[in-house]
């Protein structure tokens, strides 16, 4: 069975873990600045990105964080992100959580 969890053993980022009785999958983590979720963690294949990211977005959603920003510089990773519309803007920041959740309704495949 398949589980996107958060690993709370990590207390210096927030962190979710994908696995699949037990094997790791991946994982996605970040830190809290300020009012803005900062990712800077993403090592999985393209299946669990969509995943992933929601899962951190709607923990932030749910404690009233309403913004995110994806650090990383490596274009690949930038592109995974764009192709399932985290990254829209030169910026590559989410300015409100809610608001990219109710238009971004279904998680999508790569």
């Amino acid at each position: 069975m398949v589980e996107i969890l958060q690993n709370k053993q990590n207390t210096e980022k927030i962190e979710f873990n994908a696995s699949d009785n037990g094997k790791a999958l991946g994982k996605c983590a970040g830190v809290l600045m300020g009012d803005t979720f900062v990712f800077d963690e993403l090592e999985c294949d393209d299946f669990w990105v969509d995943g992933l990211v929601r899962a951190i977005l709607n923990l932030m959603d749910l404690h009233g964080i309403e913004k995110a920003r994806f650090d990383f510089d490596d274009e690949a990773q930038l592109q995974r992100l764009r192709k399932l519309g985290f990254v829209n803007n030169a910026e590559k920041t989410i300015d409100n959580i809610a608001k990219f959740f109710d238009e971004n309704k279904k998680c999508t495949k790569m």
